[in-house]
């Protein structure tokens, strides 16, 4: 029984440590594919780091990308489609407004203690005017070559210099943002390794080595100071998900306007 009950508890400190607020490194890049206006499960997750000002500027510059790159790709769309002589009037309008959009979110203020609120209405204004392109342009253009243009396009965007360092500033802040919570991590297991930390910092580990690291290092501890520690982490992470959850919560209900407070 009591072996069972300590596979238990590891089994809940691997869950805790691996559900630990961190910012995703690998799935950074996305596009906005999903019609669906309303707030959907990955916009309620991704608000989830949002409690501080780094976790507001992270999500905000995947944002900012997300947008940059759907409208590269609408102009050099364009730009194909008027080769073509193809009237791109409706396409145009389409791609001001998300040039208008752009910079709102460029503009928008971090620190404010309703950064998950504009972080998410600006998200659903990008899905729209995403889904309003994607479906003006096929009443224009055949799927066949549709999906010629669009593959074209896409290596253009990926190769473009300004995508491309929206990229590498959004890797820096995660990683400014997953080393503090790892220092974190590290101070309420007790253990002050900042070497470990230093060197995902610097690109020699991964943070999968890291949580790798704090794994065993619990793993040699007590069974009471496993179970205080997944406590202590589990509470937090309860804690961030339910100050989503409000927030959405608030702006699904009674739709609230953008505020300007300050974070603390």
């Amino acid at each position: 029984m009591k072996k069972i009950l300590a596979i238990l508890i590891m089994l809940m400190m691997l869950i805790s440590i691996s559900s630990l607020v961190l910012a995703d490194e690998a799935g950074e890049d996305h596009e906005e594919d999903d019609d669906n206006q309303d707030i959907d499960n990955e916009t309620q997750i991704e608000t989830e780091i949002m409690n501080n000002t780094i976790g507001a500027e992270i999500r905000l510059l995947q944002l900012q990308k997300a947008i940059y790159k759907n409208l590269l790709k609408g102009e050099m769309a364009v730009n194909v489609l008027k080769g073509l002589d193809f009237n791109t009037t409706s396409l145009e309008a389409i791609l001001d407004e998300m040039n208008v959009l752009l910079e709102e979110v460029k503009a928008a203020d971090t620190t404010s203690n309703e950064s998950v609120q504009i972080f998410v209405e600006l998200k659903i204004q990008a899905k729209n005017l995403t889904t309003q392109f994607r479906e003006t342009i096929k009443e224009l253009v055949d799927d066949v070559n549709l999906s010629e243009i669009r593959e074209q396009i896409r290596e253009m965007a990926m190769a473009n210099e300004q995508f491309q360092n929206l990229s590498k500033n959004i890797q820096n802040r995660i990683k400014q943002f997953n080393s503090n919570q790892l220092y974190r991590m590290y101070g309420i297991i007790g253990e002050a390794n900042n070497s470990f930390v230093n060197d995902y910092l610097n690109g020699n580990i991964t943070i999968d080595q890291v949580r790798l690291h704090i794994s065993k290092t619990i793993n040699e501890m007590t069974k009471e100071k496993k179970f205080e520690i997944f406590s202590e982490l589990k509470e937090d992470d309860i804690k961030n998900k339910i100050h989503s959850h409000e927030i959405i919560d608030e702006m699904q209900n009674h739709g609230k306007g953008k505020g300007k407070g300050n974070k603390d």
